[in-house]
């Protein structure tokens, strides 16, 4: 036996000279609460194994208050057992209530059953008692005694005991309200909801019972005069009015009966509630895994979003917007823009089939393709295309697209892949142009290649192409009219005086009027393309800065850029120029600000990211400083200027060992380099005093 084990024991046996509770009560709670957990009763997580063994052995012996108190307490510590305190309450009273009754035919009324209600009490607690001190027509007052402190317990397992009486005699309105009590206070809504009522600290503990109506009298039955049949222990149970020999009215109950009755019911609703708390699990299990899909979707759409520009930056005057309406977390459009050195730019947008992360796995690659392939006619990237995704994909999925390649003459040499065709507004004549050409899926037909034809256009000042999936087409009204192609060209050749970035709200508003009130049924992605009439403006402005900066005059060549950053706000050249003169005048805060633009625009310039590094040293943010010349060096290898300006960085950040290390990289490109020499000097005195200390 464990040692705490053995010195329970001893204290058990020294306290069994004052037995004053019956083990019966505790051992109905473990076997109820054993049920519950589904689990034998001695593998319940309680301690003093060796004293429940007993009780669940012999239930013929008595313990002391305390020693029950204590193993209850622990009990309700890690199961809560207060509801089957009060149900075993309940249960004892059904049990018992037999042998309180006369042994004549007498029938008892339900005041003189409480009469008797204490001598089932005293068959499970020696040291608590009741005594009924008023009575009036439909109420009783109950003084509760005690030989000893009173405990909740006690409390749960009276009410069960006096409201099972209730159910008995099938009273109406029955009550039970507490009026006065030793407790300093408690808090349990199975003895009362309403404790503001309550008189705490007081003398005595008194019980109020009150209803509305009660009309029957019980008794037991006289199996040899009346009924032999039955089983030994029958109530009788008689309406008040009734005479002895109106039998009519008289019922006969087999109490056993009803006992196993309310076992079951108790049962099944221990049945009900673990089928609620299954139920409850299973729903956390479905939330746990909803939350998981939700997480992967967002970081799909993260993903997606890193291989979607989030702009397009104006190129030789032309100007760039577009509305990207997913219709779940990741879409099946996919638009773009490729750089074909100085002299041309393309353009590119496609619709996948089908949506969700399927169709957004297949945008992924294309983003691929389409990347791999530049080459100067928009048919032949379909025919590579093509022949790559049917490889890829096996035909699982196919996509339309718009491809238009535009040089620096705002000539536009264009293929269509079974892409809606796009439109173009002439700002000179405000007509409308609906582009020519056709060809057939990408990653469906193997020889689709014989369909892609190249067509071209000439672009002028003012000129907007509109491009865009079908699902801006189908969009649909509360009564199912699609926005169509007519409503779409209507609203185009209203924007021909607004901007691109205008047109492309104003296109879009006009269908959220259109489709308000219903869902979404495809992804939506417009996206326009601009020759701007104020080209010549922009050059001049432009020259008229770089003049100024040659002149050392910062100032006004910022103040020229800035107005030409008007004109082309995402210009990518005018940006850079903006950092680069700010740094100039020591207003780094500002030329961060354009840098930062500048790289969002995908550029991949190490100058840019240098420049950027400086103006954050300057300011003190050493960790940005670091990254953003790390990001210098991994474009040009070995670029001494960014390497020196890291050195300072890991210096400030007082990285001496890695200074050091960049430091005679330095002097590896360039043994001469003094003053990499001289700052070489200065960490290795810093390495050696730290060294000695």
């Amino acid at each position: 036996m464990k040692t705490s084990e053995t010195s329970y024991h001893s204290s058990l046996e020294a306290d069994l000279y004052n037995p004053e509770v019956s083990v019966k009560r505790l051992s109905r709670v473990i076997q109820l609460l054993s049920e519950k957990e589904k689990c034998k009763p001695e593998d319940l997580k309680i301690e003093h194994t060796y004293l429940i063994q007993k009780i669940l052995k012999d239930q013929n012996f008595w313990l002391t208050a305390n020693q029950e108190l204590e193993l209850l307490s622990l009990l309700d510590q890690h199961y809560n057992i207060q509801e089957f305190v009060y149900n075993v309450g309940k249960e004892f009273f059904l049990t018992d209530c037999f042998s309180i009754l006369p042994t004549d035919d007498s029938l008892l009324n339900y005041f003189q059953i409480m009469f008797r209600i204490p001598i089932i009490l005293q068959n499970y607690v020696r040291y608590l008692s009741f005594e009924v001190t008023e009575k009036g027509q439909n109420y009783i007052l109950i003084q509760l005694n005690s030989s000893h402190k009173e405990n909740l317990y006690d409390l749960l397992f009276l009410k069960g005991l006096l409201e099972s009486s209730a159910i008995l005699y099938r009273i109406v309105g029955w009550k039970m309200e507490l009026l006065e009590t030793h407790f300093e206070t408690f808090s349990c809504k199975l003895l009362f909801d309403d404790t503001q009522k309550i008189r705490f600290n007081t003398k005595n503990t008194i019980f109020k019972i009150s209803w509305k109506s009660c009309e029957l009298e019980i008794g037991k039955t006289n199996l040899k005069q009346k009924q032999s049949s039955f089983e030994a222990e029958t109530l009788v149970i008689s309406k008040m009015d009734s005479s002895d020999q109106d039998f009519g009215k008289i019922t006969y109950i087999n109490l056993d009966e009803i006992v196993q009755k309310s076992r079951e019911l108790y049962l099944e609703n221990r049945d009900l509630e673990a089928a609620v708390e299954v139920l409850s699990s299973f729903r956390n299990d479905l939330m746990s895994k909803q939350k998981a899909i939700s997480k992967d979707l967002k970081m799909a759409r993260n993903i997606q979003r890193g291989i979607i520009p989030q702009y397009i930056p104006d190129w030789k005057g032309l100007q760039f917007a577009f509305s990207f309406l997913p219709m779940q977390e990741v879409s099946g459009d996919y638009y773009d823009y490729f750089q074909f050195g100085s002299n041309k730019i393309g353009i590119m947008l496609s619709d996948v089939s089908g949506h969700g992360v399927p169709a957004a796995f297949i945008t992924a690659i294309s983003k691929l393709l389409f990347t791999n392939y530049k080459l100067d006619s928009p048919a032949e990237i379909f025919m590579n295309a093509n022949r790559e995704l049917i490889d890829l994909v096996k035909q699982q999925g196919y996509l339309t697209c718009f491809y238009g390649i535009i040089d620096s003459d705002y000539k536009m040499t264009y293929c269509i892949a079974g892409h809606p065709r796009p439109i173009l507004l002439r700002y000179a004549t405000g007509e409308i142009e609906i582009l020519e050409g056709e060809g057939t899926f990408l990653g469906m037909f193997e020889d689709a290649h014989e369909l892609y034809k190249d067509n071209s256009i000439q672009l002028e000042p003012g000129d907007k192409l509109f491009i865009y999936t079908d699902g801006l087409l189908e969009g649909q009204s509360d009564e199912g009219i699609p926005f169509q192609q007519e409503n779409l060209i209507r609203c185009i050749k209203q924007t021909r005086d607004k901007n691109v970035k205008e047109a492309v709200n104003f296109v879009m508003k006009e269908f959220d009027a259109h489709c308000m009130g219903t869902d979404q049924s495809d992804d939506v992605t417009l996206l326009v393309v601009e020759l701007s009439v104020h080209m010549k403006e922009f050059e001049n402005l432009k020259k008229e800065a770089e003049f100024a900066f040659n002149q050392k005059d910062y100032n006004v060549a910022c103040q020229k850029l800035l107005k030409a950053k008007e004109i082309f706000p995402n210009d990518t050249y005018v940006l850079f120029l903006l950092g680069k003169y700010f740094f100039k005048l020591k207003n780094y805060n500002e030329a961060i600000k354009y840098l930062e633009k500048y790289h969002s625009m995908k550029t991949l310039n190490a100058d840019s990211h240098m420049l950027l590094g400086h103006c954050y040293y300057r300011i003190e943010n050493y960790n940005k400083a670091e990254i953003e010349l790390t990001k210098a060096l991994s474009l040009r290898n070995n670029h001494p200027q960014a390497l020196y300006s890291l050195a300072k960085v890991q210096y400030k950040k007082k990285n001496y060992e890695k200074s050091k290390s960049i430091l005679e990289k330095l002097l590896e490109l360039n043994p001469q380099n003094v003053k990499v020499q001289n700052s070489l000097t200065v960490i290795n005195k810093i390495l050696a005093k730290k060294k000695k200390s």
